[in-house]
């Protein structure tokens, strides 16, 4: 089983399908509320007959380029609560090419990928394309987007060429599926 976080979804990749859900217990990318994502990821399970192990089960995470230590540690604390002995992370940045800066961009946040993730809320830099000019010198000459933004079709960047996914909205869960054995 693989799980993605993701604006205020969880993916879960199971037996080659994806189910993705709107949790409440999840905002902005980050779990704000353990008890409920517990009851939350539960009533997911059972819902969609997933069956875990009596004596404790693996596990893989997306970490994603912004998480820091704390976000990881409290992330391990919820698994290892839930049963999960094994925990694994696959690297968000192993779906990129060199070639290219990907450039993540949800409803509420987006993430530069550089060396670490630029974690952006959406709150306060409202102007997409006016934040990523300000980036600029930072950026390489390709810039792939890819997040649950609706209008990630219409950004443009000076002096850059964009791209975005055909499937802008599913690349990493889709790509999860690929990963998952």
């Amino acid at each position: 089983m693989i799980l993605f976080i993701e604006d205020n979804k969880l993916f879960i990749i199971n037996k080659k399908v994806v189910h993705d859900y709107k949790c409440k217990s999840i905002n902005k990318g980050f779990i704000i509320n353990k008890d409920m994502f517990i009851n939350e990821f539960l009533k997911i399970i059972k819902k969609e007959k997933i069956k875990l192990k009596m004596l404790g089960n693996d596990i893989k995470i997306v970490k994603n380029s912004y998480f820091k230590e704390a976000d990881i540690y409290y992330l391990e604390n919820i698994l290892n609560e839930l049963g999960f002995l094994k925990i694994e992370y696959i690297d968000i940045k192993d779906f990129f090419k060199d070639e290219a800066t990907y450039i993540e961009v949800n409803n509420t946040y987006m993430i530069i990928n550089l060396d670490e993730g630029l974690y952006l809320d959406l709150d306060y830099y409202k102007d997409i394309p006016k934040i990523l000019n300000y980036f600029n010198v930072l950026l390489n000459k390709n810039i792939v987007f890819f997040g649950l933004n609706k209008n990630i079709p219409f950004i443009k960047v000076m002096n850059k060429d964009v791209f975005y996914m055909d499937n802008y909205q599913n690349y990493i869960p889709e790509s999860l599926l690929k990963v998952e054995k």
